[in-house]
């Protein structure tokens, strides 16, 4: 059984006489001498020696791995080709760390934004190709892509060393995206059903208004040639009854609501109809989101009470690959913070502006 590889990041306390510390940095291995939250200086593999003040100085050793390491990757049904399929793609990456201070004390998850900056790569090339197009040559282009772009990977201090793509495969079901005008499933299935409601309700009226008096067979009588030269010359068979008033249809509660998202490009108003009302690229999201950027289950908003009546919403990041960001803030997963009217909600490429009556 093989030997589970070290962490990437392993941080060391050495011990210390009169404030003395003599540490061994091994081969391929670097080391970061940290006193009091503060880099120090950079140690390269060898013998090194440090001093911290007893009581008053706290110094450690941040170890970085700078060896080629691999990082597997499984994504399944993130990503969408060129004519909505949805794909799912095993690789491996191997990667190695070139700026250990970045790794180390700058990145919270080091790994998990590597993940983030290769599914963001790969959205953007399986975006660019189609079925065909992977089938045939997907793992070759996908490959090429990634050794091609390493400025994303070099800015979080990696540089990708190889890719393998392992599998390429396809759901059944084809990916097709659908933009909702505002309304979920179940509140178009309502308002069909009212819809249908007030048409038989009003047909059933009409049968009852006419059942002693049945209409003639025919209306009108219109001769081939009356119709060719005057159709307004139609003589009726029998007399004209009066016609129904029009039907209208309740207002809807819901069809004004006191919230919206308002796409800061196109203009497009989308109400905020639901809660929760979620936002993504799967097809059960309140909001299906066409971005590659975007994951499947982004983000969600939820109307809550406010103590005084006035509704309130907050929004909240489900977990997300590229995150959420709120007036140029990214949130953190899982928590909710408030909205308020005009602030600014960006997800992916795409920038919304919330308003609230």
């Amino acid at each position: 059984m093989a030997n589970p590889s070290p962490p990437l990041i392993q941080i060391i306390t050495p011990d210390r006489w009169a404030g003395l510390s003599m540490s061994f940095i091994d081969a391929g291995y670097t080391g970061l001498l940290v006193k009091n939250g503060q880099l120090v200086r950079k140690l390269e593999p060898g013998r090194h020696f440090s001093f911290a003040v007893p009581y008053l100085e706290q110094a450690q050793i941040v170890l970085v791995d700078g060896k080629i390491r691999g990082l597997e990757v499984v994504s399944e049904g993130d990503f969408l080709s060129r004519d909505q399929y949805l794909v799912n793609i095993s690789l491996s990456v191997m990667y190695q760390v070139i700026d250990p201070k970045r790794v180390a004390l700058e990145l919270s998850d080091p790994i998990a934004a590597l993940t983030s900056a290769v599914k963001d790569n790969l959205g953007v090339v399986i975006n660019q190709m189609q079925l065909e197009q992977l089938i045939q040559l997907g793992r070759v282009q996908i490959r090429d892509y990634l050794l091609s772009h390493l400025d994303s990977f070099y800015t979080l201090g990696f540089n990708l060393d190889d890719v393998r793509v392992s599998d390429i495969s396809f759901p059944e079901k084809r990916g097709v995206v659908r933009q909702l005008e505002g309304l979920t499933a179940r509140a178009e299935a309502e308002h069909e059903a009212t819809l249908k409601a007030h048409i038989v309700g009003a047909e059933r009226s009409r049968q009852a208004g006419t059942s002693s008096a049945p209409p003639a067979l025919e209306t009108f009588v219109l001769t081939p040639n009356a119709a060719q030269k005057s159709p307004s010359k139609a003589v009726p068979a029998s007399p004209m009854r009066a016609p129904l008033p029009p039907t209208t249809l309740a207002d809807d509660p819901l069809a004004h609501p006191p919230a919206r998202l308002v796409n800061r490009t196109s203009g497009e108003a989308v109400p905020l109809t639901v809660t929760p009302f979620t936002i993504g690229r799967e097809l059960d999201n309140t909001l299906v989101a066409t971005d590659e950027l975007c994951s499947r289950h982004h983000a969600r908003i939820e109307r809550v009470q406010a103590p005084q009546g006035q509704p309130q919403y907050q929004l909240v990041d489900v977990g997300s690959s590229n995150g959420t960001y709120l007036n140029q803030q990214r949130l953190t997963p899982h928590q909710p913070v408030p909205l308020v009217s005009g602030a600014v909600i960006k997800m992916g490429t795409v920038e919304w502006r919330f308003e609230q009556d």
